[in-house]
């Protein structure tokens, strides 16, 4: 352990990168929305998070992802996404899980 107060800055910065430490591990699903003409896919990339529960809401047109997940030492890992897609049906979204991997499809109203 050294003495970060007599360290500077830059090698502060170094110093935490090269620490590894699991608790302060901060993996992230990778999530992609592709617009298509009558629906938009969403698939979210777990990256080895297990799926522990997830909420939709679509609200004044921004559909709202709130995924709570665990990672390879079982902490919960609660992750909050947006996004701004007009005009969907919500309540006819179909929904595929795998083990890694989570697909939305949702289909669009017509105007």
């Amino acid at each position: 352990m050294t003495n970060n107060l007599l360290l500077s800055d830059r090698e502060n910065k170094i110093n935490n990168l090269l620490e590894f430490n699991p608790s302060k591990e901060n993996i992230k699903p990778i999530i992609k929305v592709v617009n298509r003409d009558k629906f938009y896919d969403i698939y979210i990339l777990l990256r080895g998070l297990t799926k522990e529960e997830i909420l939709i809401k679509y609200i004044n047109n921004f559909l709202i992802l709130n995924l709570s997940l665990k990672n390879k030492y079982n902490n919960k890992v609660n992750f909050k996404r947006s996004f701004y897609l007009k005009n969907v049906d919500i309540n006819n979204t179909e929904n595929i899980a795998c083990a890694n991997l989570i697909y939305f499809k949702i289909p669009k109203t017509q105007n």
